[in-house]
């Protein structure tokens, strides 16, 4: 039969050693690596080209968008009485990703639906981005 001041100690020993055996799980061993599949390891060349060129067209596309958007801020206005609809569908080669997302909202809004409330018009933008 054990202690008091034996089964303390034993205690005490079992709390550092879980302690420092969740320590040893936050810093795996360096020589260990996660295992990998035979087929993970014969693409994982192909895999990480595919990510740096998503990260690059990301960034591309970003760039694109930022120059739509400077040179559509630096053309004169047009008349109010020109009709948008026509006016980004001819516009559509020169700003491709700012003519797409304003016919989204070209369309929700045109003349038979002239008599739609402002919250039912938002509504209606929001279902037709997130759908």
């Amino acid at each position: 039969m054990q202690s008091n001041e034996e089964r303390r100690k034993q205690r005490e020993n079992d709390i550092t050693d879980r302690g420092e055996s969740e320590e040893e799980d936050d810093n795996p061993h360096p020589c260990k690596r996660a295992m990998i599949s035979p087929f993970e390891e014969l693409f994982a060349a192909d895999d990480e080209l595919k990510m740096k060129s998503t990260e690059s067209s990301k960034l591309s596309i970003d760039n694109k968008v930022d120059a739509e958007i400077k040179m559509y801020q630096d053309i004169p206005p047009t008349m109010t009485s020109d009709d948008p609809a026509a006016w980004w569908w001819k516009q559509k080669n020169a700003y491709p990703f700012l003519s797409d997302l304003a016919s989204s909202y070209l369309y929700t809004i045109c003349p038979e639906r002239s008599r739609i409330l402002p919250e039912k018009a938002d509504m209606l933008i929001f279902l037709n981005k997130n759908c």
